[in-house]
């Protein structure tokens, strides 16, 4: 089934290209040299992962309050698969330009889930388990709008704001759980069930600065720093294994800034090329509600942390 899906969305993002090249062959007789709007689509490769930790301070549902040592548990979900992505742009006069993108997942990730758990604060790993991601969804959704507020012959330096959602939801099997430690009765293998479910939203509003300089009529470098300040993620982890099942649900806030570089070449008056490369780290925290058959069990610490390198190349006609 999966490899079923995997086939489906690739066939999809394939028409897509070619439904949308079609168009713009046909509009490219009616092009001026004023280009107001371009369109474009591609691939991306991504590699990282997004990593939360749980410990620190905890309040059971009576009310009771303590502390433990952090980490008490961490896991690891892979961000190593490949995208498909329209990009869409406006120019409004001479200095202002929206810029849209949407992205998603043609594949699922080829890592592993890792699962650590350390039950004292001797820094010794305890339990150490593995999982295959067996389902795997991804979208990616960014807006921006620049303000080109230096302009010279040559080269331009721009600043302006933007938001970027994400989404990624994982499903994953059991391969291998061990104790490092050497603990009894925490060594399983997996029956090929699914056995935990994780997802995670962040909501990033931001500021961006940036510039792109002409290396010659066809050649263009381009390249921009985002700093998002106000970062929202929401996360919910379903342990379907244990009995009965628990729930986790967090609800984190921190920052996190982007990267991007590309390479512009344009073909003819319409036509064009872009290779780039996109860095994004997100960094949150806040607290982890848990349930247990529906019962709530109380709340801990929580931490996530996620790193996200991609290169990506795109082709694209200026209306």
């Amino acid at each position: 089934m999966n490899k079923t899906r995997m086939s489906c969305r690739f066939i999809l993002f394939v028409v897509s290209v070619f439904v949308v090249s079609g168009s713009l062959a046909y509009a490219e007789e009616k092009q001026d040299e004023s280009s107001v709007f371009d369109l474009s689509v591609g691939i991306e490769g991504m590699a990282g992962e997004t990593t939360y930790q749980i410990g620190g301070n905890i309040v059971l549902s009576d009310g009771t309050s303590g502390a433990i040592h952090f980490p008490l548990s961490e896991l690891e979900w892979p961000l190593d698969f490949w995208l498909g992505r329209i990009d869409a742009g406006v120019n409004i006069g001479d200095s202002w330009r929206i810029n849209g993108v949407v992205k998603k997942n043609i594949s699922d990730p080829d890592g592993n889930m890792v699962d650590k758990d350390w039950f004292s604060n001797s820094g010794q790993l305890d339990v150490y388990s593995e999982s295959n991601i067996s389902d795997f969804d991804a979208v990616i959704f960014d807006i921006d709008v620049e303000w080109a507020f230096l302009q010279r012959e040559t080269w331009s330096l721009f600043a302006g704001i933007g938001y970027q959602y994400q989404n990624f939801d994982f499903d994953a099997q059991l391969i291998h759980q061990y104790s490092p430690s050497g603990l009894q009765g925490y060594e399983y293998y997996g029956d090929g069930t699914v056995g935990i479910t994780y997802e995670i939203t962040y909501n990033m509003p931001y500021l961006l600065i940036g510039g792109d300089v002409d290396l010659s009529e066809s050649f263009t470098l381009a390249g921009s720093f985002s700093y998002a300040p106000w970062v929202e993620a929401e996360d919910e982890d379903h342990h379907l294994a244990r009995n009965p099942p628990k729930v986790s649900t967090g609800d984190m806030d921190g920052d996190a800034f982007m990267l991007d570089l590309s390479a512009q070449y344009k073909i003819t008056q319409s036509w064009f090329l872009v290779a780039g490369f996109h860095y994004t780290k997100i960094d949150v925290d806040g607290d982890q509600s848990q349930t247990a058959g529906g019962l709530p069990l109380g709340t801990i610490e929580e931490s996530s942390e996620s790193t996200q390198t991609s290169g990506y190349f795109k082709a694209g006609f200026a209306f």
